[in-house]
């Protein structure tokens, strides 16, 4: 108990826990002043404060694990449960509920090439924490309380950042972590956003690495994410990003992709046998041009027009200039 200790998140340039908490925090921000709203901001002292909720992570890196505990005194839970004590305590005044920070000495990365074994064992830490702590298994971290915006309650505990094998040695790791009973709503917003999104992906897939794709499609996941409730998990999203973006990559697609366009491309000149060809492929595409105006005209941004008719925001760019 003793180790417990609130500061003030206005002060936190003048606080050195708060302050190193900044310098860790992702260089590009996804934030909001809200639960439900997500921008994406550089790192800024403005941006970093004024937002009651922040992901201390990014889809890449992850370097803080947090809990959520929707309960009552919660904030005493690590104490009475015998486990290592979190770095922050993020409290909710008015109700009492609380997230934990724990922050990882050594990040774990969800690159093409990142090791499975950190993961595995990432995944393991996370359920077992949230298994002793009676957190929230269905939060997904990527709105947390932000450390740094009065919001909430801040309490630092003295803790230094852990390795994975540090926090295992205190809790019961599940041999094969339980998987939740899903439900037919759930496979189908899984394979609703899959679907849409990798429909969308074969703009960028032939010429995109497999990061560049990976990264648009996650974003294009939280943005299709936005129309269900109960929303997929963060983590979903990234299964389905890196499924489309590992297939996309793969030397057999872009093979085949490959010899499909000069298959079309040669159908589409013998039946023309002229530059006409191209005008009437050309031509086939004058309602979707201007659909896309119209949108234009009533004020809808490029990523919106893009999403609401399923095609890639540089076709988008192409229409409205024509």
């Amino acid at each position: 108990m003793e180790y417990l200790k609130q500061v003030n998140p206005d002060e936190w340039e003048n606080t050195p826990p708060l302050a190193e908490l900044y310098q860790d925090l992702p260089k590009t921000l996804r934030c909001s002043p809200h639960k439900n709203n997500t921008d994406f901001r550089r790192k800024t002292p403005k941006q970093a404060t004024q937002n009651a909720y922040v992901d201390y992570n990014t889809p890449k890196v992850t370097t803080f694990i947090v809990i959520d505990l929707d309960y009552d005194g919660s904030i005493f839970a690590y104490h009475d449960a015998g486990i290592p004590r979190p770095q922050f305590v993020l409290k909710n005044p008015k109700n009492g509920h609380c997230q934990y920070l724990y922050r990882l000495k050594d990040p774990v990365s969800f690159f093409k090439n990142s090791h499975q074994a950190p993961i595995d064992l990432l995944n393991a830490v996370e359920y077992a924490l949230n298994d002793v702590l009676s957190g929230d298994k269905a939060f997904t971290g990527y709105l947390a309380k932000n450390a740094l915006n009065s919001a909430h309650e801040v309490y630092y505990t003295g803790a230094e950042p852990y390795t994975l094998h540090q926090l295992a040695e205190y809790l019961d790791l599940p041999n094969n972590k339980p998987t939740q009973a899903r439900n037919d709503e759930f496979y189908g917003r899984n394979d609703a956003i899959f679907n849409i999104v990798r429909k969308m992906a074969i703009s960028i897939a032939y010429t995109g690495t497999y990061t560049q794709i990976y990264e648009q499609c996650l974003q294009w996941c939280e943005e299709q994410n936005t129309k269900y409730s109960p929303q997929l998990p963060y983590n979903e999203l990234k299964s389905i990003s890196k499924s489309i973006a590992g297939y996309y990559t793969k030397d057999e697609f872009r093979r085949d992709f490959s010899q499909l366009q000069a298959h079309r491309g040669a159908k589409g000149g013998k039946a023309s046998n002229s530059s006409n060809g191209g005008k009437a492929r050309s031509e086939k595409y004058n309602p979707k041009r201007e659909e896309a105006k119209k949108l234009r005209q009533q004020g809808l941004s490029i990523r919106k027009i893009s999403e609401q008719m399923q095609v890639s925001k540089t076709s988008v760019q192409k229409w409205i200039k024509a």
